[in-house]
């Protein structure tokens, strides 16, 4: 399941990841592309492991709202 979650999230990302700040956009790029750890993240931003999951929380949910909204991920699915 986990990995099913990490292609649709890059599949997202790669659709609608131009619509997030750059912070959201640096998370999620450390956090499903170069799989890195809450805690990796944390250290090389500067702030709290919380702050990491919240931010990445919200930015998941972001793309899947885009998602919803414009059906990019679905109508490509569908095409294959």
């Amino acid at each position: 399941m986990q990995l099913e979650k990490t292609l649709k999230m890059n599949l997202l990302f790669d659709f609608y990841g131009e619509l997030l700040t750059n912070k959201q956009q640096d998370y999620l790029h450390y956090y499903y592309r170069e799989d890195y750890s809450l805690g990796e993240i944390a250290e090389q931003t500067g702030v709290t492991r919380q702050a990491v999951f919240d931010n990445i929380r919200r930015s998941e949910a972001l793309l899947i709202d885009y998602e919803q909204s414009l059906q990019l991920y679905k109508n490509i699915k569908n095409a294959s």
